[in-house]
């Protein structure tokens, strides 16, 4: 703020210099008739050493208090190189709004990243100011435009003066990339369960289920993020697919051959009757499911022999190409839709099938096993460990799924920052020192008019 008011002194003051000579000209220019007048501008002398050498003088204040104040005002570029952003779309395909970039949020981020002190939002965001690179207009369809670059520029004020300005814009846009990723990119959140059930309240194979449902949930976004980046190398030296097998392994081992095992082997339940009525009133409504899809397939094969065996070839009807020829193309009978059926229906019987089974084999454990408080304590210790295990395996995925973000948005969201350059500045001092030259001249010039007409 100081630095910018003691960069205008040496123009406020070339300025009176200029205004006075001006005046001076003008109120005693009807004291000379129009021949003395460009006799006086003739003869003036247009190239003065004690001229020269004050402009010297104030052009050296000058640039100094220009190259400081210069130093305090940066601006950055930010490119989004991603498809949707020709679209004025995020990359979840939301509608993209440039004012995010100096949001509270991401003004808030940058102070906290860069431990700034004696600054608030409020302040440091005043001196912020964002508007796209290439300006569209709305008035002509031919100049509409979707800018897909924006500058951010800062100039620091009396409050944020003490801060280097280079530092503050470098923090502001690392902190957008953060925020924009964070909203905008993979929700990582969705592996992560706010609030856990109570396992002490829960029967031992509806945890083994919780434990099965949580560990294919991770599976399911390490495979689902590794056919984006096959290759994507953590800092840990890992992989998505090197994570995602140490969690298939740990599954198989831990929950279905260790836990289920313990606890089908001793028939560990809390509440025998109840758990087992449970599951045979599973059966009941599952055995009422096989029967309905074994009537559906039953159903669809009936359909099926129906049809003569000549609608059971294949049919074709004329067509043309894109090129508009005519040729005979195959097209599907209702025989091939009734065989899709009846395989999914037979699929889902299979199923039902499999699901009663294994009730049923529970059932059998409960019922022949005796209370064995060993057991219990042991299934409770490995339950424990388990989801120790998997909270690991999920903070491991997370990490490893941000880390892959931030690499695909440094592609993708692009920032190159810069000052005032060297150039502008010695342009606007050569300006500067014409304008003081200028003024110095036509003060000099001033004083050949006479004061009183002769």
């Amino acid at each position: 703020m100081y630095s910018s008011l003691l960069q205008k002194i040496p123009i406020v003051l070339v300025g009176l210099i200029l205004v006075i000579a001006f005046l001076k000209i003008y109120s005693r220019a009807k004291n000379v008739t129009k021949s003395e007048f460009v006799k006086i501008l003739k003869n003036a002398k247009y190239l003065q050493i004690g001229a020269l050498i004050v402009v010297i003088i104030l052009t050296g204040v000058f640039g100094v208090l220009n190259h400081i104040k210069a130093k305090q005002s940066v601006n950055a570029v930010i490119s989004l190189n991603f498809s949707e952003a020709s679209l004025a779309q995020n990359s979840n395909g939301t509608r993209y709004n440039m004012s995010e970039i100096i949001c509270d949020e991401v003004v808030e981020r940058a102070i906290d990243m860069g431990a700034f002190e004696d600054v608030t939002v409020k302040q440091l965001k005043s001196c912020l100011s964002v508007y796209p690179y290439v300006q569209g207009d709305v008035n002509d369809k031919a100049n509409y435009h979707i800018s897909t670059e924006f500058v951010v520029e800062y100039h620091a004020s009396k409050d944020t003066e003490h801060l280097n300005a280079e530092n503050v814009i470098m923090l502001i846009t690392s902190a957008y990339k953060e925020f924009y990723i964070q909203k905008y990119t993979d929700n990582f959140s969705l592996t992560v369960q706010e609030e856990k059930p109570d396992f002490t309240t829960m029967e031992y194979m509806d945890i083994v289920t919780y434990f099965n449902k949580e560990t294919t949930s991770l599976l399911n976004y390490l495979y689902g993020i590794a056919e984006k980046g096959p290759s994507f190398v953590t800092e840990d030296n890992s992989t998505f697919n090197s994570i995602a097998g140490k969690v298939y392994q740990f599954k198989e081992t831990q929950i279905e051959q260790n836990l289920k095992s313990l606890i089908l082997q001793y028939g560990i339940v809390k509440d025998k009757s109840n758990y087992i009525d449970r599951l045979s009133y599973q059966n009941i409504n599952t055995s009422f499911d096989k029967q309905k899809n074994s009537a559906s397939y039953n159903l669809c094969n009936e359909a099926i022999d129906m049809y003569a065996e000549e609608m059971t070839r294949v049919v074709l009807v004329p067509t043309w190409d894109g090129s508009g020829k005519y040729y005979m193309g195959r097209t599907k009978v209702g025989i091939d839709e009734l065989s899709v059926m009846a395989t999914n229906f037979s699929d889902n019987v299979a199923n039902n099938e499999k699901e009663i089974m294994d009730n049923q084999l529970v059932i059998e454990k409960m019922q022949s096993a005796n209370q064995n408080l060993s057991a219990n304590e042991q299934a409770d210790e490995l339950i424990a460990a388990i989801d120790q295990s998997i909270d690991a395996f999920t903070v491991e995925a997370i990490k490893a799924g941000r880390e892959y973000s931030n690499y695909t948005m440094n592609q993708c969201i692009a920032v190159s920052i810069s000052g005032v350059s060297l150039f502008t500045e010695l342009k606007t001092i050569v300006l500067f020192a014409l304008f003081a030259y200028c003024a110095l001249i036509l003060s000099s010039i001033s004083k050949k008019f006479p004061k009183y007409k002769q």
